[in-house]
């Protein structure tokens, strides 16, 4: 069998790796195990197949993990991994990337497969909750307002989110915990800083400061679509820029302005 996990939130596709080996183990304590990572070592596709076909010494059962599978040309990996497809030890195969067009039976049984994007909104609090509840932590409305923005503007992956509650967890906040203690704790610094620099460019300044401002972000390399999605996400922006930057992202994703030249019209706006 093959169980296909994807998507770029790793810490939870890593929980989902850890409860299936674990599980596996469980069920059949001598088995056999192994890792290949395909993107350290291209030709480890030949150690693959000589596992998945040796037959075990102590267990009738194997488990093999592979990453990589991208970086190998899909006529030498996909008929090894074909062939697992109806067999009953274990492939599990893992990817930050969606799989391309030669790998889409991956998606369809009888591989199994879950996919780990980006959460949305609702779905951060929920995950939120559960991790809080695993270290006793209650957290105030505001203050979950406060973590789900944090983790909106900072990271697709929630490793960095765990590591902020696993903090929280030491810091000894009265509970539930309000908004000032997280602040405290773990700032909006740097994300704020971009988020100032876009909003000179979009707000009535001189055309000097607005320039100094657009100099920056570059400096800095920051993505001018970052910087523009920020802006996007601000907290009572007003209505007329609010409709400004909607017909700004339609000409972004149309195959008009791009968003570094975006970012140069707002700053040259109104001067």
């Amino acid at each position: 069998m093959i169980i296909f996990l994807r998507g770029p939130d790793a810490y939870r596709r890593r929980q989902k790796e850890k409860e299936l080996t674990d599980f596996y183990q469980r069920k059949h304590p001598d088995f056999d195990f192994k890792k290949f990572d395909l993107s350290e070592d291209q030709d480890d596709y030949l150690a693959l197949k000589d596992f998945l076909g040796q037959q075990s010494l102590f267990s009738n059962f194997k488990m093999s993990l592979i990453r990589g599978i991208l970086e190998v040309e899909a006529k030498k990996i996909k008929p090894i991994l074909k062939e697992q497809l109806t067999n009953e030890n274990a492939v599990l195969v893992v990817s930050e990337d969606k799989s391309t067009k030669e790998f889409d039976f991956l998606l369809r049984k009888p591989a199994e497969n879950q996919e780990f994007k980006k959460l949305n909104a609702e779905e951060l609090a929920f995950f939120i909750r559960k991790e809080a509840e695993k270290r006793n932590l209650k957290f105030a409305p505001e203050a979950m307002k406060y973590l789900i923005r944090w983790q909106e503007q900072t990271n697709t992956d929630t490793w960095a989110l765990i590591n902020e509650l696993d903090k929280i967890s030491l810091a000894d906040f009265p509970q539930p915990i309000a908004v000032v203690g997280l602040e405290s704790l773990i700032p909006f610094s740097y994300q704020e800083e971009i988020f100032n620099l876009a909003r000179i460019l979009a707000g009535q300044n001189p055309l000097k400061k607005k320039l100094v401002a657009l100099e920056q972000l570059l400096i800095q390399k920051e993505p001018a679509a970052y910087a523009f999605n920020l802006l996007s996400l601000s907290y009572g922006a007003p209505a007329n820029l609010l409709l400004k930057l909607a017909d700004y992202d339609v000409s972004a994703k149309s195959g008009g302005l791009d968003y570094e030249e975006i970012l140069l019209d707002l700053a040259l706006a109104s001067n």
